[in-house]
C-alpha cells in the first residue's frame, strides 16, 4: 500500500472514538500491579452511569457470584480490577463502536462473535491454568475490531471483502489477501495503537489470523489461545465475523497449548453451556439501553 494512503487511513482511524479520561484511567489502574482497589473504584464513581452499567453486567449469571451485589467495591472485591477493567471496555467498546447497521453486515451478530470470543478465550485460559485469564478475555473481545474500523472508513472495500468471502466460501481474511486491501488485522493494530493498549493487544490484534509469525514470545500463548478460540467459535457458528469457513489450526498451535482431543472435546462442552449463562454479556447493548 502506498504511504500517502496508510497515512490517509492513520488519519481517519484517528476519528473514530477513543476511550475517554475515564476509561483510559480504568485501563491504567488496572494493568498497575500495584494499584489497589480503593483507587479503581474511586475513578469508577466519577460516573454514576458507567457505575450503574458496570453493576448491572457484573451480576451476570455468567460470573456465577453468591449474592447479588449493589456497590461497586463489592464488584471490584469479588471480580477483580482487571474483569472491572474488562467491563468498563466493553462497555465502551458497543456502544461506540456497534451503533451502525450495513446493509451487508449485520453488526449485532457480530457482536456476538466478539464477546463470545472472549468468553471462549477465558475459559480456554483456565483449562490450561494460563494465569492472564482476564486478559485473554480482553484480547479475545477486540481481536476483530479491525472489521468494524474498516466498516467505519472503507465501506465500499468492506463490502466487497464479505461478498468475495462468501462468493469463494472463505474466511475475511483470505478475502482480503485475495483483493490485496489493508486487512482488519492491519486496521485494528492501528486503533489500538491510538488506544494506548499494550503490547499483547497489538500482537494478538494483529496475528490473530497468522500466530505462528509472533516474533515476541513473551505473548504467544495468549495469541494462540485466542486463534483457537477464535476458530472454535467459528466452528459452532455462534454470532458472525464475516467468515465463510471454518480456518484450520495448526499443530503447532495445539502442540504448543498441550490439547489434546479428550480435553479439547471437554472444553467445547463445556463452552456451549458457559455460553448458554453469558445472556447479559451477548446483549449487552440491548440491556444496557433498556
Amino acid at each position: 500500500m502506498k504511504e500517502n494512503n496508510l497515512r490517509e487511513i492513520t488519519n481517519k482511524i484517528k476519528e473514530l472514538p477513543t476511550p475517554d479520561f475515564l476509561v483510559q484511567n480504568i485501563i491504567s489502574i488496572s494493568s498497575d500491579n500495584e494499584s489497589d482497589m480503593k483507587e479503581l473504584v474511586n475513578s469508577i464513581s466519577q460516573s454514576p452511569t458507567l457505575t450503574a452499567k458496570i453493576l448491572r453486567l457484573a451480576n451476570s449469571a455468567y460470573y456465577s457470584l453468591p449474592k447479588r451485589i449493589t456497590r461497586l467495591t463489592q464488584a471490584v472485591n469479588l471480580l477483580g480490577l482487571k474483569t472491572v477493567r474488562n467491563l468498563a471496555l466493553s462497555i465502551f467498546t458497543v456502544e461506540n463502536f456497534f451503533d451502525k447497521e450495513y446493509p451487508f453486515f449485520n453488526t449485532y451478530n457480530f457482536w456476538q462473535h466478539l464477546i463470545t470470543t472472549g468468553i471462549a478465550s477465558e475459559l480456554l485460559a483456565k483449562y490450561l491454568n494460563f494465569p492472564e485469564k482476564e486478559e485473554s478475555f480482553m484480547c479475545g473481545i477486540l481481536h476483530d475490531l479491525g472489521k468494524i474500523v474498516m466498516a467505519h472508513i472503507m465501506p465500499e472495500v468492506f463490502e466487497m471483502v464479505i461478498k468475495v468471502a462468501q462468493h469463494e466460501k472463505i474466511s475475511f481474511f483470505e478475502s482480503e489477501n485475495l483483493l490485496s486491501t489493508i486487512g482488519h488485522q492491519q486496521l485494528g493494530k492501528i486503533l489500538f495503537e491510538n488506544w494506548n493498549m499494550s503490547d499483547i493487544v497489538l500482537d494478538v490484534v494483529s496475528l490473530h489470523n497468522q500466530p505462528l509469525n509472533l516474533e515476541n514470545e513473551t505473548n504467544k500463548k495468549i495469541l494462540y489461545i485466542v486463534h483457537l478460540a477464535d476458530s472454535t467459535i467459528n466452528l459452532l457458528f455462534y454470532g458472525f465475523s464475516g467468515c465463510y469457513n471454518i480456518p484450520v489450526v495448526e499443530s503447532e498451535v495445539w502442540n504448543f497449548l498441550g490439547i489434546n482431543y479428550s480435553m479439547y472435546e471437554s472444553y467445547f462442552e463445556d463452552l456451549k453451556k458457559t455460553i448458554e449463562r453469558s445472556k447479559e454479556l451477548i446483549y449487552m447493548n440491548q440491556i444496557l439501553n433498556s
